[in-house]
């Protein structure tokens, strides 16, 4: 199988859709990685390697939020009914809940109003507290970076520290994740796209423009990993307690909640994580996400197998991000359409 995958990514930079990618397949309690492509393509192309560090923009909702609210959950700290006005005591909204934004059904759009002009940290946290609803809460579901990034500022109130010396914590060092953490200083990190500020490739520095704002520490984006040290996460996910209980993985996996987006389109989500609506049926154990720099992840605990793909579609340009048929080609060698 893992040849089979490298045929299709390998067919893929061929064809100039992404530099090149990395990846991991758990299955029956092993790991196998391989890679394909260049970790980058300017100033200079270099070849890639099992090892190379990637931007996983909304796998860190996942990986590392997701993760330390269940984990909050487990400790009695809060719970998915707990209103977020309760921890937050500026946000705007008296009836968002945990579990609101865990579904993104909270009513807030994906990105907070006049995204594009907001340039400073203190006027985006602004922001964000008083962002207004675009849609009734729990009439749609529709994916929501500053959901996410009210669960990061949740997190570190309850913590009392930054979100990510907690997923060190908590995540990382509990499962030997070593080259996994937010704001990376390595020689080894795949870039992004072009600072047009300072007129150079973002390394180690996150590529999502709100994140980078809040300093590359926040609740939607901001992680930097290999795809064996997320191999590592699946891995504990469907075999240990160390990151969270069997219960609470029961939650996870059991909980579909189905519902249509703004556009019609029926979407399917359990907690933080995505569900293939078209595959609900098919397999009820199978959970997924992905990030917008070309990186996907999912989990089928039915079948005990595990698949992550780390890649820097975005680079040079985010206009060059091409990687999406190819992971739904690599899906359907598992799972038929």
């Amino acid at each position: 199988m893992i040849e089979k995958i490298k045929e299709i990514l390998n067919e893929g930079v061929l064809n100039n859709n992404f530099p090149g990618a990395t990846f991991c397949l758990v299955e029956d309690g092993s790991i196998n990685c391989s890679n394909v492509g260049s970790i980058s393509l300017l100033p200079e192309k270099k070849p890639n390697s099992n090892n190379t560090i990637y931007d996983i923009a909304s796998l860190s909702k996942v990986v590392s939020t997701t993760t330390l609210i269940l984990q909050a959950i487990s400790e009695g700290k809060i719970d998915f009914n707990t209103k977020v006005c309760d921890i937050l005591a500026k946000y705007k909204h008296k009836n968002t809940t945990i579990q609101d934004l865990l579904f993104h059904t909270s009513g807030l759009g994906p990105v907070v109003q006049n995204a594009s002009k907001i340039d400073t940290k203190e006027k985006l946290i602004k922001q964000i507290f008083t962002e207004e609803l675009s849609y009734e809460p729990k009439s749609s579901i529709t994916y929501s970076d500053t959901g996410f990034m009210i669960l990061g500022f949740i997190i570190e109130k309850i913590y009392g520290r930054k979100i990510d010396a907690i997923a060190f914590e908590k995540i990382f060092n509990k499962i030997k994740m070593s080259n996994t953490s937010y704001r990376p200083n390595s020689s080894n990190i795949a870039p992004t796209e072009l600072d047009y500020k300072n007129k150079q490739f973002l390394i180690g520095t996150v590529h999502d423009e709100r994140a980078r704002l809040l300093d590359g520490l926040s609740g939607h984006a901001g992680v930097f990993s290999t795809s064996y040290d997320l191999a590592l996460f699946i891995k504990s996910i469907l075999e240990d307690e160390k990151l969270l209980t069997n219960s609470m993985k029961n939650l996870i996996f059991n909980t579909k909640y189905i519902n249509k987006d703004l556009k019609d389109n029926t979407l399917a989500r359990s907690y933080g994580y995505n569900l293939y609506p078209n595959k609900v049926l098919t397999n009820d154990e199978l959970i997924m996400h992905t990030g917008f720099t070309g990186c996907n992840l999912w989990i089928d605990r039915k079948e005990k197998r595990g698949f992550v793909l780390l890649s820097n579609g975005v680079h040079p340009t985010r206009d060059k991000n091409n990687i999406f048929e190819s992971r739904k080609r690599i899906l359907n060698l598992f799972y038929k359409s």
